[in-house]
């Protein structure tokens, strides 16, 4: 068992299912109206993309990266296990008439891919938050995924909570982390046929109230 499974949680949300149940009490306490900030980590993604892609926001949560890449000409798939948390962003992508596309499903889905909507644009693929908030399983789920739906030249941009980030104060105490190694993570990835571009670790990338996360960036183009 690697690093990322023996770190702690708060509360033992292992399951697909219990988790899926705690983002969609999560997300109904929060509002949907109006244009929310995009993280720090979507303004530089988007400062990296040569021109429109279609980019598939895996773990979009309340929307706010994917409406911001929705107003600067992208195609946006939006993907969340939770139903309440995608009613939300189809809602608010209503509200400022952005389009886009929001879909419920779970990345241990058989079929994951076939659930995207096409696309005749090149692919990024973006996921802020989302890979240490699933389990080892999902995370190998997902690599083979993207490396499923992805074409040679397409891009993937991920940032995470590093395993430097487990003792450090956290203002949502109550999520499930699994902290990642990024040089374990790394590894995989070049395993899974993708060539790393950017990677970078620290403080300061994901700052929210007194919470500053020690996370890693990793960008690649799949081979």
């Amino acid at each position: 068992m690697d690093s990322t499974t023996s770190s702690p949680t708060t509360v033992p949300l292992t399951s697909p299912t219990s988790r899926a149940e705690y983002w969609d009490t999560y997300y109904a306490r929060s509002g949907s109206s109006g244009l929310p900030v995009p993280s720090q980590f979507a303004v530089f993604v988007a400062g990296e993309l040569g021109g429109p892609h279609r980019v598939v926001d895996v773990g979009c949560g309340n929307g706010r990266d994917s409406l911001f890449f929705l107003l600067h000409g992208h195609q946006v798939v939006g993907i969340d296990a939770s139903q309440v948390a995608i009613e939300r962003c189809r809602d608010r992508a209503d509200q400022l008439a952005l389009g886009g596309d929001f879909v419920r499903a779970s990345i241990l889905e058989p079929r994951f891919a076939e659930l995207l909507p096409d696309g005749d644009l090149p692919t990024a693929v973006y996921a802020r938050f989302f890979l240490h908030a699933i389990t080892d399983e999902e995370e190998a789920a997902f690599l083979s995924s993207i490396r499923d739906f992805t074409r040679p030249g397409d891009v993937v941009a991920l940032e995470y909570r590093s395993v430097r980030d487990v003792s450090l104060e956290k203002v949502t105490g109550q999520h499930y982390r699994r902290y990642v190694d990024p040089a374990r993570f790394n590894a995989d990835l070049v395993k899974h046929g993708f060539t790393i571009t950017y990677a970078v670790e620290g403080f300061g990338f994901a700052k929210y109230k007194n919470d500053d996360a020690y996370v890693a960036r990793v960008c690649l183009t799949r081979d």
